[in-house]
């Protein structure tokens, strides 16, 4: 694994938890909310406690030519910053070697794991931020992310362009790009003044830089202006210790310190005020930090579609598509995938003090990858490919007590690219989160990470470990 990557990674995760926290603190939340997440994100939110905070501005004037321009200036400055500072042999490039990029076509290529599927997707949020911070909508703004990708991918290299990332940096992308951007804009208030609105300009442009260099050009930095619309998120955040037993073994372990942070957007039952994409949507991030090792994950999820279906008499049922992420490193496997998610959520009270919440999902994984000991003999450390994926989870709410919470997601990867074959990883979550005071809940987690390889060439591998983990939860 490369090291410099992997910090930065690490790094950009904790600031990402440190902002979100900013982020609450700044609009007080009263109400209480709380439930448990997958270490990747495996489960749903399923509360319906928010209180008021910044929504995303509507009355930015739309502009179309100005962020393509800007899309265009994005890549030749970063080609140029390899090209003469850094020195990378791939950014040498010619008319010939364009030309050669349109001859040869799409391949997969070999770049590392945390570079194809987390600095692409990156680099392509800031493609359709240029977008969205010049007033486009999430779907108007969707073609930037494909046009900024397939540039780089046939102009700004002399390596041929790559199957995965005209997937990764424009699909994934986009995910990450409208949750910055939404994260972003619940920083912003052009009502406040002095120290208060250096911080929040300062904290929104480090979460979505091309919102904050719109900002600067435009002057909207230091415009007087109004208090931003109201929307509703929710923000809890836990700290603990994460013991990883390897290989399930009780006398092979290791402790981790667990930092978690999970953002709730908007309501999920309230489906008639989801109008547009991501008007709901739940980011968790979570860093476990231990000596020589980290565990690291990011998970999102976000509506494009959903309505509401009529089961029982007392119940609340949402059925919906979902755009979603994973990404996740633990000590038996590397994750990552990029989805469609068909999803069925429900609540249902079983009596005055007691309720029960479950969901179901299948998702289509539109391009995933995780680490393989055999796919070295293709040139990288990880396989990739398409796939499928599974989740079922259900939680007891009981009232002044907390909640008991079991969760399990699968994921199938069929490899196009690395050692041929089939890729299985699956995590199952079971726990409890018991209620100190109005906004705070002492948690016991058991987890059980899993996965298997059937190869065709080689012989089939699989790998367990079981962790504990427990944790103080506040919801701010």
């Amino acid at each position: 694994m490369n090291t410099k990557f992997y910090s930065a990674n690490l790094y950009f995760i904790l600031y990402l938890i440190i902002a979100l926290l900013v982020g609450a603190n700044i609009q007080s939340l009263a109400q209480s909310n709380f439930y448990e997440r997958l270490p990747s994100g495996l489960s749903n939110n399923l509360n319906t406690g928010y209180t008021d905070t910044a929504e995303v501005k509507s009355d930015q004037e739309k502009k179309y030519f100005l962020p393509a321009v800007e899309v265009i200036g994005l890549n030749f400055s970063v080609w140029a910053y390899h090209r003469y500072l850094s020195g990378e042999g791939w950014s040498n490039i010619s008319w010939e070697s364009i030309q050669n990029n349109f001859k040869t076509g799409f391949e997969w290529d070999v770049d590392g794991y945390l570079m194809n599927q987390f600095w692409h997707p990156y680099h392509g949020s800031n493609y359709y931020n240029l977008a969205r911070s010049n007033g486009l909508g999430f779907w108007e703004s969707a073609p930037y992310a494909f046009g900024g990708s397939l540039m780089w991918e046939f102009f700004m290299e002399n390596q041929a362009p790559s199957y995965n990332d005209i997937v990764n940096t424009p699909v994934t992308g986009i995910i990450l790009g409208e949750i910055s951007f939404r994260v972003s804009n619940l920083i912003i208030d052009e009502s406040a003044v002095g120290l208060e609105r250096f911080f929040r300009e300062f904290s929104s442009t480090l979460i979505n830089p091309m919102q904050g260099f719109n900002r600067l050009i435009r002057g909207d930095m230091w415009k007087d202006g109004k208090p931003n619309k109201r929307s509703k998120f929710n923000v809890i955040v836990s700290s603990g210790v994460h013991n990883v037993f390897f290989s399930s073994k009780m006398n092979n372990s290791k402790s981790y310190v667990a930092i978690i942070s999970d953002l709730n957007y908007g309501d999920q039952f309230s489906v008639s005020d989801h109008q547009r994409p991501f008007d709901y949507f739940t980011l968790h991030t979570e860093v476990n930090i231990a000596q020589g090792d980290n565990i690291v994950g990011i998970f999102a999820s976000g509506v494009l579609w959903d309505t509401k279906l009529k089961l029982f008499e007392k119940s609340k049922n949402v059925i919906g598509i979902y755009k979603e992420i994973d990404i996740y490193i633990n000590t038996v496997y590397k994750l990552s995938a990029t989805s469609v998610t068909g999803q069925i959520i429900n609540t249902e009270p079983l009596s005055l003090s007691v309720s029960l919440q479950n969901y179901f999902g299948l998702s289509a994984i539109l391009m995933g990858a995780t680490n393989s000991q055999y796919s070295s003999e293709f040139g990288k450390d990880y396989n990739i490919g398409p796939g499928a994926s599974a989740k079922i989870g259900a939680k007891v709410i009981i009232k002044n007590f907390g909640e008991i919470y079991s969760n399990y997601k699968r994921f199938w990867i069929h490899t196009l690219s690395g050692a041929e074959g089939e890729e299985f990883v699956g995590l199952l979550n079971i726990g409890i989160n018991y209620q100190l005071f109005e906004n705070s809940y002492l948690g016991l987690d058991f987890l059980l990470y899993e996965r298997y390889g059937d190869y065709k060439n080689f012989p089939n591998t699989q790998d367990t470990n079981s962790a504990l983990r427990v944790y103080l939860k506040q919801n701010i």
